[in-house]
């Protein structure tokens, strides 16, 4: 009688031919292989991305600003010139007003961007002139005076700090904001010629916030 021809599934791995094992392995682990590679180049290519182009967000926020949404251009030219992705851009605005108005730095929606400010969402700020007095005097901007080139420092606006008190001292003043209407190229609009450029005092991206205000300065 004639035997019966084995199967390669009954056949022991160690006794198979070479080419009867890379048929084994092929049939038999081809899809879990496959799936490996397939996990690594996507692991491979998240890392790649992060390492080599991500940069940090930018948070640019104008402040009682209306319909004039001429800085936008600004923000959306540095985001591209320096490889920031569009979803890592954030530019907003909020209606905080002043004193005058029923609003500023002491009323719920100015409170309401002071606590933003502290968590570290917002970055770069604009404001017209009496609304950002009224958050400076409380030193809520970083102090520009260290972060600008030279030929800046004599067009910083000083912000006199509110009396302290608990510890009974006056503050120092601070020079930590710019004028829009000093910097070339700056939109020509009412809101704009009245608009002053800060830096929260509490960025989450310092490095950003600097280098984009400079990027400004220098143009």
């Amino acid at each position: 009688m004639k035997q019966r021809e084995r199967s390669k599934d009954e056949i022991p791995f160690s006794e198979m031919t070479a080419a009867q094992k890379r048929s084994y392995l092929w049939d038999y682990w081809r899809i879990p292989v496959l799936v490996v590679i397939a996990v690594a180049v996507v692991l491979i290519s998240l890392i790649r991305s992060m390492v080599t182009s991500k940069e940090p967000l930018l948070s640019v926020t104008t402040v009682d600003s209306g319909d004039d949404t001429s800085f936008t251009t600004y923000a959306e030219q540095y985001a591209d010139e320096n490889r920031i992705p569009r979803d890592q851009l954030v530019v907003g605005d909020i209606v905080v007003g002043t004193a005058e108005t029923g609003g500023g730095a002491s009323s719920q929606a100015g409170m309401a961007l002071y606590v933003r400010m502290q968590a570290g969402s917002e970055d770069i700020l604009i404001l017209p002139e009496a609304v950002f007095t009224e958050f400076a005097t409380g030193g809520y901007f970083l102090d520009l005076a260290d972060v600008v080139p030279e030929e800046w420092q004599d067009k910083l606006v000083i912000a006199e700090q509110r009396y302290d008190e608990f510890d009974d001292v006056q503050p120092e003043p601070i020079a930590c904001g710019i004028h829009l209407r000093d910097i070339p190229g700056m939109p020509d609009t009412p809101y704009y010629q009245d608009a002053v450029i800060a830096i929260s005092y509490n960025p989450d991206h310092y490095d950003t916030s600097v280098a984009f205000i400079n990027s400004l300065l220098k143009k």
